[in-house]
């Protein structure tokens, strides 16, 4: 910051105190305010579970896969953006995975992509149950 900056803002402060006191206040009280940098971002494919998953089987699948959670209605990716609680849950995530992505990938790459989500599935819940 810049010395004439601080000069201006000292001023600003000094008008809104005077003002304050005209008004009938008996005390000033200043808070610190910070600025954080914010994201405004909706369902992002990465912040699923399958995110990872995808990326790891190859661009072709991850792309494909991607495209697919795009064209998904807000809801759904909303629904997708947050972990499976109960073991049934995890069951029909893997059932929407299976009904949404065997139309658009080739057979091979489905059973790798499925595998894949379904093995990490398995892997999820068996750390949930051990903690």
């Amino acid at each position: 910051m810049s010395i004439l900056k601080d000069i201006t803002t000292a001023v600003k402060l000094t008008a809104e105190v005077r003002k304050a006191r005209k008004s009938g206040a008996d005390s000033i009280q200043i808070n610190p305010v910070y600025k954080v940098p914010g994201v405004a971002a909706g369902p992002v494919y990465y912040n699923t579970i399958e995110g990872c998953l995808s990326w790891e089987m190859g661009e072709e699948a991850d792309k494909s896969v991607m495209k697919l959670f795009k064209s998904l209605p807000y809801e759904t990716q909303m629904w997708l953006s947050f972990t499976p609680e109960g073991p049934w849950e995890w069951a029909e995530r893997a059932r929407f995975w299976q009904r949404e992505l065997k139309p658009v990938l080739p057979p091979k790459m489905y059973h790798s992509v499925m595998a894949r989500f379904v093995s990490w599935y398995a892997h999820c819940k068996w750390r949930r149950n051990k903690a």
